[in-house]
């Protein structure tokens, strides 16, 4: 208990609570495994530069053996901080670790560090670490970056051509904990963990308002990680697991978080030399999400294979789920990277019990491209990799509405198979609900889509689809054209699906290519055609149960 109230005393500015008492340096240092930063002359005021003297601390409590290294009430001015073994900086709840806005605070880190056969580019972190154990950062103060004095210098999203730190970077540790402190302003990555294991993140808050390339929690090429019961709000995509080295990121959890940000809530890639495996994603509340709420993209040539995602909230978000498959063939110059890449497999993914309200606002105000584009869910591959074993399950979501019938009647789609991977890179979609390209093994059950407003296009369009599953589909569409549009698509199973309101047309086949479709005890009463076909179609649909239809069939 003393043990305790002396800690206490310490972490209040060295003064115990409700005493008069001041705990000074050398009584403070009789408490073993608690450095104060006060007692290594850090000052605490916000203009003198304590980095020297937090370092001291730093490296008198892993010298002991470990223990806390523990910052007051107070404004510690700071560059770069090495954090090691056994450590663990305690924010006070009125103390703030304030980044400097001199560049030449912060020595330049190589990123990747010592993996490249050419150069990489440097980075720059307020807290780094690289190969430490048991270490971490805790406790209810504030990190602040500072990150209007970084801006950009060439491009808004250049991240190699200025002095952009990050505010935690830890590379190759070993049992890290982040716990309840609030992370502000990081001028780069707030939250940067590469090649770790075994991470625990919780509960901490981050937020950031300033220019592109602020992510919140970053989770690069580590494994067993957890993340949960964090609040972030980011400028950037809130969390995201990629790979910026050819190691996988595996044995990931992330749970219980609440999400927002002027880009994407969860992001899979967009780096992804190393493979993506096993992660589940559950019981999130995301919102006001630009660029889409989960994202799943692998480019270069790392396979992203058994993943859940289950029981999420998403309110103003475009795209809620989509699936891009591409192949950027980079030379990103790693000694044990196989040039040129591969192309990755995307596939095992089940997503579940989704509930979306996808926005017709615009993300940025000072910009015309608007939240259609880019809105529709989507799970596209490229021609001869299809996306594989994909399961949407139980999804209710409501779209704006505002497409026309130009957009409807929208052929020319394009692959854009290097390009950097974005749910807006296609433009408006002629499918206001979901679109599906160059996929097998698609099962599509309980799905229902509303909209607010009308729209033109389709509900579901099927492009170069082998081995469709839709049960349970449930969605509007207005005018003439079909609810559902099948093209090249082959092994298609429909079945207990019915349109919402009356109908004039439910499925087109379009193309002599499709083959082996069976549509069975669906709801036909508000159909006035099941099926309309084109483009040299003139195989057997297979029908079975189905309940009061109209008029059979057009060609």
């Amino acid at each position: 208990m003393k043990r305790r109230q002396a800690i206490t005393a310490s972490l209040l500015g060295s003064a115990a609570a409700g005493s008069q008492t001041v705990i000074g340096a050398s009584e403070s240092r009789r408490i073993p495994g608690v450095f104060n930063v006060r007692d290594y002359r850090a000052r605490g005021d916000g203009k003198t530069l304590d980095t020297a003297c937090i370092q001291a601390a730093i490296d008198a409590c892993t010298q002991s053996g470990g223990g806390l290294v523990i910052f007051p009430k107070g404004r510690f001015l700071s560059g770069t901080i090495t954090l090691k073994d056994n450590v663990r900086l305690h924010l006070a709840p009125d103390a703030v670790l304030l980044g400097s806005t001199n560049p030449k605070d912060y020595p330049a880190k190589p990123f990747p560090a010592r993996d490249l056969d050419v150069g990489g580019f440097d980075i720059w972190a307020l807290v780094y670490a690289e190969g430490a154990r048991n270490m971490g950062i805790e406790g209810d103060g504030t990190i602040h970056g500072n990150s209007a004095t970084f801006p950009p210098t060439k491009h808004e999203a250049d991240i190699a051509g200025s002095v952009r730190p990050r505010a935690i970077f830890f590379k190759n540790c070993t049992q890290v904990r982040l716990r309840e402190f609030t992370l502000r302003e990081s001028a780069m990555w707030s939250v940067h963990l590469a090649l770790c294991e075994k991470v625990f993140v919780e509960g901490i808050s981050v937020y950031s308002s300033q220019f592109v390339n602020q992510d919140g929690i970053v989770l690069d090429s580590c494994r067993d990680g957890f993340v949960s019961g964090c609040f972030v709000n980011t400028y950037d995509d809130a969390i995201v697991i990629k790979t910026s080295y050819p190691q996988p990121c595996k044995n990931i959890s992330i749970a219980n978080c609440v999400l927002t940000s002027r880009c994407a809530a969860i992001k899979f890639g967009t780096q992804s030399l190393g493979a993506f495996r096993n992660v589940t994603i559950s019981n999130c509340s995301i919102y006001d999400c630009g660029l889409g709420g989960v994202k799943f993209f692998t480019v270069d040539g790392g396979d992203l294979e058994e993943v859940t995602v289950s029981n999420l909230t998403m309110t103003n978000v475009s795209a809620p789920i989509f699936f891009r498959l591409g192949n950027r063939a980079q030379d990103f110059g790693f000694k044990d990277v196989r040039q040129p890449l591969p192309v990755a497999k995307l596939r095992n993914v089940l997503v579940s019990g989704i509930r979306a309200v996808v926005s017709g606002v615009e993300r940025w105000p000072n910009r015309r491209e608007t939240m259609r584009s880019g809105a529709t869910m989507g799970i596209t591959g490229l021609q001869g990799h299809p996306v594989e074993n994909i399961v949407l399950d139980n999804i209710h979501v409501t779209y704006p509405g505002g497409g026309t019938l130009e957009e409807a009647h929208r052929s020319d789609v394009p692959e854009r198979e290097s390009a950097y991977p974005e749910n807006t890179a296609f433009g408006v979609l002629p499918a206001y609900g979901l679109y599906l390209r160059h996929a097998t093994g698609i099962t599509l059950r309980n799905i229902k889509l509303d909209l607010t407003s009308v729209d033109m296009r389709s509900a579901l369009i099927c492009d170069d689809v082998q081995d469709l599953d839709l049960s349970g589909f449930r969605a509007p569409v207005f005018g003439s054209e079909p609810l559902i549009r099948l093209r090249g698509t082959r092994g298609a199973l429909i079945q207990s699906c019915r349109p919402v309101g009356k109908v004039r047309n439910f499925l087109s086949v379009e193309d002599a290519q499709c083959a082996g479709i069976a549509m069975m005890t669906n709801d036909f009463r508000d159909v006035e055609t099941t099926t309309i076909t084109s483009g040299g179609f003139d195989g057997r649909i297979h029908e079975a149960g189905n309940l009061s239809a109209g008029q059979k069939s057009s060609k």
